[in-house]
């Protein structure tokens, strides 16, 4: 299966449940969103992905959107999550795929009115016990630092070793970036 790629992301949503809002605010990512799945397109046989976003499933506590490029959206009171079917040794070591997933990242938290994104690896059980228990953004990046440590340098530019890294498992780093205007 593989670990997988999470983005933890702040959101300024008026109502968490509002979902016509969220795929308002969503419809306008979904360009760079497309991109990610004609990305999938060129290295796979992919064609199970949605055009646009959607809503997966309303639950008491969080919404789930799914949307194109194996892209899905949780929304909770306090905070939201990207997560992806791309792996995480692959972001680190791929540059094109790496290039693709970031614009899609950087327009979603931007949709979101998200400042940051903390990007990490699906395999940090306690940080993501704290999003679905209603953390914040702030509180999962404090998680994020403490079964971690700090983060690294820049997405933008994976270190050599990390990359290396990739060979022999899978690294335990996670980024924190300043999202600016994308859209």
């Amino acid at each position: 299966m593989g670990t997988r790629i999470t983005v933890f992301l702040a959101h300024n949503l008026l109502s968490w449940r509002d979902t016509a809002e969220a795929l308002t605010r969503l419809r306008r990512t979904e360009p760079l969103c497309r991109a990610v799945a004609e990305y999938w397109r060129t290295v796979e046989e992919y064609d199970r992905d949605a055009s646009e976003w959607a809503i997966d499933e309303a639950l008491e506590d969080c919404i789930h959107y799914a949307g194109p490029g194996s892209l899905w959206l949780d929304i909770t009171p306090c905070a939201s999550r990207i997560h992806t079917g791309a792996r995480w040794s692959g972001f680190l070591s791929i540059e094109p795929l790496r290039r693709v997933h970031l614009p899609a990242f950087r327009s979603i938290a931007e949709a979101l009115g998200s400042d940051t994104m903390a990007i990490s690896h699906d395999s940090t059980a306690q940080v993501h016990e704290f999003f679905w228990t209603g953390a914040t953004q702030r509180e999962c990046v404090a998680a994020l630092e403490v079964s971690l440590g700090p983060p690294q340098p820049s997405v933008d530019r994976i270190e050599p070793q990390i990359t290396a890294m990739t060979g022999r498992g899978v690294p335990d780093v996670w980024y924190l970036e300043r999202v600016s205007k994308v859209l």
